[in-house]
């Protein structure tokens, strides 16, 4: 059982209070809200080719960014793009990079096992 915490609260944290979510034959959905935030916080996968599919179901444009990879989907308002990324082990950063979002929560965390 988890605890959901009030959107816009200020944490010291790095860790989202969204679910985490496991990969499924490689290929995940997110999806991204006006309300500054994702649908999943901790994205696990194994090492390999992932498929992300980010819709922005918000009115503002989002992006869906990986740290330290060339996956960067921009999605505007009600719309969907996808991308492939090869992840190796490890544990990535990915946000939303239009100034102010990822400040305000559309952050987390991708483990690679």
């Amino acid at each position: 059982m988890s605890a959901v915490l009030a959107l816009g609260a200020c944490s010291s944290s790095s860790k989202s209070s969204e679910p985490t979510k496991t990969v499924t034959n490689g290929k995940i959905t997110v999806e991204g809200f006006d309300s500054l935030h994702f649908d999943v916080g901790t994205i696990k996968t194994t090492a390999g080719p992932l498929e992300v599919t980010f819709t922005n179901k918000g009115s503002l444009q989002h992006t869906f960014t990986i740290e330290g990879t060339d996956l960067d989907l921009k999605a505007n308002a009600g719309k969907t793009e996808t991308g492939t990324v090869t992840l190796a082990k490890g544990t990535y950063k990915y946000e939303c990079t239009v100034p102010g979002h990822a400040q305000g929560g559309m952050k987390g965390e991708i483990e690679v096992s």
